[in-house]
Parts: C-alpha cells; structure tokens; sequence
C-alpha cells in the first residue's frame, strides 16, 4: 500500500538533511524571515513566486524542520519510476490549463490526496502563477490556489484554512553563490474571506487572486544588498587570494565545468540553480573546494562590476 505524503517515510528525514545542505552550498547565505508567519494547525496552503524552477520548492523546504508537501507539473509524472520517487519526496501532480483540459480534469484525483494532507496538517505548497519566470515580481496569480482552499473549506468543516504568501527572492537568478532571501507574510484567513459578501463567485475569486498578488509582491522588491566597499583594500586581498582560487577551482571543476557546459545548451536559463543544485546533491565531496570557489568568484565579480562603474 502506497504510503501517504503526510506520512513519516524511512530514511526521509536523512535523505533530507543532505538535500538541505547541498541546497545550502549553492548560495552564499539563505536567510528565512517571518517563519512563524506559518500556522501549526488548520489547513495551510503556502503559495510562493515562481522564479528558479526546482530550486524555489527547495528553499522553502529549508524553512522547516516539519513535513512540507508540494505541487509539481503534471508532465513530471508520466513515467512511473520517476512518479514513484516524487511521490516519495513528497511531490503530488497539478496540471495547468496549459496541460489540456483533460489534465486538468484529473486535478480532482490529486486533490483528494492534497485534502488528506492539509487534515493531518501539513503544509501543501503550490505555485500560484501555474508556471516560472526568472525575473524580480510574478504574474498574475491563478485562481486554482482559491479553488482548491475552498474545497478544502467545505470539505474539512471546522477546519481554519489559510493561504500563506511567500517571496522568493535571490540576488542572483543566473548566477550562482549570490544570496537569497524567503520571507513569509501574514496569512490569509480563507474562511474569513468567504465569510464577506460578494457580487459573484467569479469576482471572489479575481479579488482573492488579485489580493494574493499584491501580498506575494510585497515580500519582493527588496533584493538580498551586497557589500560596495571601497575597492582599496578588496583588489589587493583579491590578488592575495588568488593562489587559493586556484586551488580550489581545480577542486571544483567537477561540479563548475559540467554546470557550465549544460547551462550553455539550455534554452530556459531559469534551471541554473536547479542543475548547480543536482550537481552538489550528488557530488558532495567536492563541497570543500566549491563553497570557497563560489565565494572567491563571487568576490571578483563583484570587484570587476565596481571597476566597471
């Protein structure tokens, strides 16, 4: 019997420490704000920009040490073994109105599952915007999100249901080892919000959606700031430490170049993160010269934009 995404899984938790740190080695820093923003109890749909593909559900799995489930597009589960093991990290399908109407039909099985999990209170995330876009602010936010929270309403009577708006926002979208930043906002109190009167369920809705956007924007616009001190100290520590970059960068090259060579035949630059992320997860031993190789690059480039200036 398939086990549910609610459910303690054997050796996930292990798997999930390592999947934190090798996300973690990707950046410089990654700072989480207004965690407790999150309810412990009631239904919770968390509801983030969509920006880096893979790397944004991985950010806000970091945030906590509890379960988190999450939506995923539908064309990732067509093949069973690869179904199997995102079911086993906790991943459920969610068709688009882009997948065809008969996809999105099948959306009514997969939310019987997501029903079961926002019961047992886990938070179930999802992308409000139905696909990425590897700039600062989102698009218009689709109404599934309410659909799916109403019909969680009525189908857990008793039960607070709340959207929680997330910003995902990183220093770099293309680059990598810059800084990002996750803060949640207040939630939204969906039974409340049906609770008011409205002209039309269709007007609900695009309120909703509308009111969701502008709480998720909010939460943006303020980009992770780096240093821009003087340049009279940085170059000569930059050339002093250009011995260990070399070093460190032969270290790395198994990670760096296979990132680099991949990116180059990619036409959605938007998988950088995710494809420097699938490097670490399954390198870790070069961790040790790719933190530092990350850091030093990330120090030079940012000496060469000052100069540029």
């Amino acid at each position: 019997m398939a086990r549910k995404i609610w459910e303690e899984y054997p050796f996930y938790r292990l798997g999930r420490v390592h999947v934190n740190n090798s996300a973690r080695t990707c950046f410089l820093s990654i700072k989480y704000e207004g965690v407790g923003n999150i309810p412990k109890e009631g239904a919770v749909l968390l509801t983030p920009n969509h920006c880096a593909t893979l790397m944004d559900p991985l950010l806000v799995l970091g945030a906590r040490r509890d379960l988190t489930a999450f939506g995923s597009r539908v064309d990732l589960f067509s093949k069973p073994r690869v179904a199997k093991f995102l079911h086993f990290v906790r991943m459920v399908p969610f068709a688009r109105e882009r997948d065809g109407l008969r996809e999105v039909a099948k959306n009514w099985e997969y939310f019987d599952e997501i029903i079961d999990c926002l019961d047992h209170d886990v938070p179930f995330c999802l992308f409000p915007e139905g696909t990425h876009r590897p700039e600062r602010g989102m698009m218009p936010v689709k109404k599934g999100v309410f659909r799916l929270a109403k019909l969680a309403m009525d189908r857990l009577p008793g039960k607070k249901v709340y959207i929680v708006p997330v910003g995902l926002d990183y220093e770099y979208f293309f680059r990598g080892y810059g800084r990002a930043i996750v803060r949640f906002g207040e939630p939204m109190d969906i039974n409340e919000e049906y609770a008011k009167e409205a002209v039309s369920e269709a007007q609900r809705n695009k309120d909703l959606c509308d009111d969701l956007q502008r709480r998720i924007l909010a939460l943006l616009g303020r980009p992770p700031q780096r240093s821009h001190k003087g340049l009279g100290w940085r170059i000569p520590l930059a050339i002093l430490s250009l011995p260990v970059f070399a070093v460190c960068a032969v270290g790395a090259l198994p990670i760096w170049l296979p990132h680099l060579l991949i990116m180059r035949k990619m036409k959605d630059k938007a998988w950088s993160h995710t494809v420097r992320f699938a490097l670490h997860f399954f390198l870790p031993l070069f961790w040790i010269f790719q933190w530092p190789f990350g850091v030093l690059l990330n120090f030079y480039r940012n000496i060469f934009e000052d100069l540029g200036r």
